[in-house]
């Protein structure tokens, strides 16, 4: 395994998806280098083969040639005396002088071997300088013979320097030569080294191509595998989803709560179960329900529609539905998405036993049992938030304190039966004679109280006045004889600019309760 982790390490770094752009950047830098070293060459070569090196040495060895055979035709018209052989000589001169303007025309060109070799340039001026004098002399002389003899005693010390210029000529030639081939041979090294490198980068980036290729085909290959793998699992998942849909559409159709799933916007049913087509009173689905009109209550609906659209639910909402046969239910509701369109899902239970059982217990809670009136909890309950708004708005309530008289009395001679039947009647005419606003109170045994909000103390004393009146005229039925009852009444009055409560009332009330009795009973006190 270790042997072949360098292996490894070098395929994983040439997978590296930076290696092609930066392969393929390098190889297209080295073709523009290779295309600018092979421009240069090309220049190098164009260089070597330039033909004014070539023409310099020809030039420079026509001239001595030219001189050369100017020596001898002068020696011959030395000899010779001929006037032919002087035109001859007059010829030579001529194309020397033709050879020597072309030289000098040459001479400042950059390109000339003659621009960098001062000495050769002189003697080339003094030679032209001595043929034009020997021209002139001979073409406006009237003895040639002393310019011919002037021409082969001169001549030879102009060959001899103009071999110097020849042999310079070509060694300036040699050298630059050299120095190109030089340059040629560096060039041409270059140019290896970047053909070598481009060979090299195309080689990596076609290995790199080859390795990308092998990884695509098994990329494609796991894509592939892949591909069935989850086209499997979701005609696995599409299939238990049916089964869990069917599953759950069959425990909602079971379910003693009614459920429905219905278009928000359209009302459209989506799902609707047997136990709300029944409190419907249905056997088929109807094509449009909204869940305000089931709600028995409009503005309830609205407000429950309201809620849901705000904060996407409503939690056990107990309102009245199903208008045409109304019963509490405990709506619950959520707001969902149904392939792409909102829907209400609504579960709802019917809490109708549940209310009147509460409503049971709540009564057994508040209520006497004996006389249905508030007992001593409820009476205080109710009782502080009546003195709790008298405060508010400065208005006057007064409290009385009643109690049967010689109730014991009463049990004990006509038996418990007969002091409960007294109890009863007591109640009744409590509320017979008092308003409905009052609150009217069983505080334990014979003992009552009785708020009478929005009332001053003359007209508390009145209505107890009435009450104690009412009982002394009331007889009593028991099984065995017939028999009366008085009743000793309390009174207080609540003043709103003080802080006094509930208890100081019944307090003060209970106060004047004693004093009644203290006083004889069966008579009102304040």
């Amino acid at each position: 395994m270790n042997k072949y982790s360098p292996l490894r390490k070098l395929r994983n770094w040439l997978r590296g998806s930076w290696l092609t752009e930066g392969l393929v950047v390098a190889v297209i830098l080295m073709i523009i280098f290779t295309l600018v070293a092979l421009r240069i060459a090309q220049l190098e070569m164009h260089a070597l083969s330039h033909p004014h090196q070539s023409t310099d040495r020809w030039k420079i060895t026509n001239i001595a040639l030219e001189v050369h055979n100017l020596d001898h035709l002068a020696l011959s018209s030395v000899r010779n005396k001929n006037p032919e052989t002087y035109e001859a000589l007059a010829v030579r001169l001529e194309v020397l002088a033709s050879l020597l303007m072309e030289e000098d025309s040459d001479k400042d060109s950059a390109s000339s071997l003659l621009h960098s070799l001062p000495e050769s340039k002189h003697i080339l001026e003094k030679l032209r300088m001595q043929i034009d004098q020997w021209s002139y002399q001979l073409a406006n002389t009237a003895d040639p013979q002393q310019t011919a003899l002037d021409i082969s005693e001169n001549v030879g010390l102009l060959v001899h320097g103009l071999r110097n210029a020849v042999l310079a000529v070509h060694i300036a030639s040699s050298i630059e030569q050299d120095k190109i081939r030089v340059n040629q041979h560096d060039r041409l090294a270059t140019l290896n080294w970047i053909l070598a490198a481009l060979l090299i980068g195309i080689a990596i980036l076609v290995m790199k191509l080859i390795l990308d290729r092998q990884a695509a085909k098994r990329m494609s290959k796991h894509l592939e595998l892949v591909n069935k793998r989850l086209e499997s699992r979701v005609e696995r998942r599409t299939r238990q989803l049916a089964e869990s849909k069917e599953l759950l559409r069959f425990i909602l159709d079971a379910s003693p709560s009614e459920a429905a799933l219905v278009g928000a916007d359209t009302g459209e049913v989506m799902f609707i179960n047997k136990t709300l087509l029944d409190r419907m009173g249905r056997h088929t689905p109807p094509d449009t329900l909204f869940l305000k009109t089931l709600l028995v209550d409009r503005a309830v609906g609205e407000q429950f529609l309201d809620e849901l659209d705000l904060y996407g639910r409503v939690d056990n909402l107990e309102a009245q539905i199903m208008p045409d046969n109304p019963y509490w239910s405990s709506l619950s509701a959520k707001l969902v998405e149904i392939e792409g369109k909102l829907a209400h899902l609504l579960w709802a239970f019917d809490v109708s036993e549940h209310r009147k059982l509460m409503s049971l217990l709540e009564a057994q809670a508040n209520t006497d049992a004996m006389t249905q009136l508030y007992n001593r909890r409820a009476f205080y309950r109710a009782g502080e938030k009546i003195i709790d708004s008298c405060k508010r708005y400065n208005h006057s309530c007064c409290l009385l304190m009643l109690d049967i008289d010689h109730f014991k009395h009463i049990n004990d001679t006509y038996g418990h039966a007969a002091g409960d039947l007294a109890i009863c009647m007591l109640s009744d005419i409590l509320r017979t004679n008092l308003r409905d606003a009052d609150i009217i109170g069983r505080m334990g045994g014979e003992e009552f109280a009785v708020l009478l909000p929005h009332t001053d103390m003359q007209q508390a004393l009145d209505s107890a006045e009435r009450l104690r009146l009412a009982v002394a005229q009331t007889t009593i039925s028991s099984e065995t004889e017939t028999f009366g009852m008085t009743l000793s009444i309390g009174t207080a009055v609540f003043d709103p600019l003080t802080t006094e409560t509930l208890e100081l009332l019944l307090i003060k009330a209970d106060k004047a309760l004693y004093r009644a009795k203290q006083a004889g009973r069966n008579r009102v006190e304040s």
